[in-house]
């Protein structure tokens, strides 16, 4: 079989790829945006992102197609993988600020990928106020998930302005040929026929551990499948529909809008209340949900909401690589009438439930069966959910691209069905949140970002100023104050 054909997307992050190509409203993008002190050297920034594409080698490689689109694409070195189709730069308007930053950022984001070409894009974009820049990197989350966006920062960021004498040489560009449908389709039919052994090898052998187990311990054998049987159950229903009352458009585009807060507060409400920074994040995210809610004339009790739960640590999981290792929780979150220490009790008891699901580590073989699931089907289960929420550490130090001091990272996620999508990434002392909202659920997106910052004031008991995202804004997005102590 020929060398190049590359291997075959399986499991999540085929079915991602699936779904973001066939509904327009499952548009499956991740959008970091990283604002600069200044607009570094070009030079040296095509250099970093070469070399960020020599260490992960994914950033090279395309999607390959069988006949007829029957089995998940392949993904190949690309032989004509050329930098400056995926790297450009340009300046604001005259005047420009940090509002048409956001809005850049959404047109980036809501564009279609060449299906043909590598999965990610990024742009340098200069003129900004202050003379400020910002860096735009947009992935493919069929190929990364937020944690792993932040490990490919390893090979492109430094921890200076000046080169590291002793950072360690970037591969080799690996090799790649052009290969033929035949070869594609060759590769795909040999990797099916592989699975297909691998899965009945297993079930004999799952067969046979049952039988075993059924005579030597039939209590815990058989228990240990009904919990798990119950727990598949639980972790593939499909809801009927959103729980909210006032997020229910949903449509094909959406808008972002961030702001930012020192860590410290947020670790701080997390040990008054003996919970996690998780914990904090989704209490804020609930408190400013139920202000929103009822900013609308109305009293929601719950809402539906995903997590992704980290695989990262698992056996066999994949956390050496820039890649997806996440299984995503659905439950509803109250929102109404719980104090801030309920609020971080249920949030800290809903994930470790979910995160101890036994079916919650079987997402990739879920996520194969639901390659014979129409799209639209899988898209009406994904709009069933009201938000997206996720919570990703970042670096907790100083960050330079190519000699420029990184000032803030936003994450800018895709709504993928929800009505919103809520992102935290922390960076050097601050977290910043990025908000995705569908423009049909939400046409108020000034107030809802308001009463999120409410509900991460009410938690964190500290104010959190706007953003400054208007046009003659002269300060940075979020203009965060410096934390007080350093991230851990």
């Amino acid at each position: 079989m020929n060398d190049y054909v590359g291997t075959q997307l399986r499991g999540w992050d085929a079915a991602t790829f699936r779904t973001a190509s066939g509904d327009p409203g499952m548009r499956s993008t991740v959008v970091a945006l990283t604002v600069l002190e200044r607009a570094p050297d070009w030079a040296r920034l095509q250099a970093r992102m070469e070399r960020l594409t020599l260490c992960v080698p994914t950033l090279r490689m395309r999607p390959l197609y069988g006949v007829m689109g029957l089995s998940a694409p392949r993904l190949a070195v690309d032989p004509y993988f050329d930098l400056s189709v995926h790297l450009r730069r340009y300046r604001v308007p005259e005047g420009g600020g940090w509002a048409d930053l956001l809005d850049d950022a959404r047109r980036m984001s809501l564009t279609d990928f060449d299906a043909d070409r590598p999965l990610w894009e990024a742009a340098l974009v200069e003129g900004l106020p202050g003379g400020a820049a910002a860096f735009l990197l947009k992935l493919h989350h069929s190929i990364a998930d937020g944690q792993a966006t932040v490990m490919m920062g390893l090979s492109l960021f430094e921890f200076g302005p000046d080169p590291d004498p002793n950072e360690a040489p970037a591969p080799p560009p690996p090799p790649a040929e052009d290969v033929t449908l035949r070869e594609i389709s060759t590769a795909n039919a040999v990797d099916t026929i592989r699975r297909v052994g691998d899965a009945a090898g297993a079930a004999v052998k799952g067969v046979a551990d049952f039988a075993r187990g059924s005579v030597t311990d039939p209590v815990t054998t058989w228990g240990g499948v009904l919990r798990t049987l119950t727990s598949i159950g639980r972790v593939a229903a499909v809801p009927d529909g959103p729980m909210s009352p006032v997020l229910v458009g949903r449509g094909t585009t959406y808008r972002f809008a961030v702001f930012s807060l020192p860590f410290a507060s947020i670790r701080a409400a997390a040990k008054r209340h003996d919970g996690s920074i998780n914990d904090a994040f989704l209490a804020s995210v609930a408190c400013g949900m139920d202000r929103y809610h009822r900013r609308h004339g109305v009293v929601v009790e719950d809402l539906r909401v995903n997590v992704p739960i980290s695989l990262r640590g698992d056996a066999g999981d994949r956390s050496g690589q820039a890649a997806n290792a996440v299984s995503i929780a659905r439950f509803p979150l109250s929102i109404a009438g719980l104090t801030v220490a309920e609020h971080m009790e249920q949030a800290h008891a809903l994930v470790e439930r979910w995160r101890d699901e036994p079916a919650i580590r079987l997402a990739d073989p879920l996520a194969e069966i639901s390659w014979f699931v129409p799209v639209p089907m899988l898209a009406q289960a994904a709009r069933a959910s009201d938000l997206t929420t996720s919570n990703v550490p970042g670096p907790p130090l100083t960050l330079y691209l190519a000699g420029v001091r990184v000032t803030q990272v936003y994450p800018l996620v895709a709504t993928i069905g929800a009505a919103l999508n809520i992102t935290m990434v922390t960076y050097d002392g601050n977290a910043y949140i990025g908000l995705s909202a569908d423009d049909r659920a939400v046409t108020d997106l000034a107030d809802l970002e308001a009463d999120l910052r409410a509900g991460f004031e009410a938690v964190t008991g500290e104010p959190v100023p706007a953003a400054g995202t208007t046009a003659d804004a002269d300060e940075p997005i979020g203009d965060t104050p410096a934390a007080e102590a350093p991230q851990s």
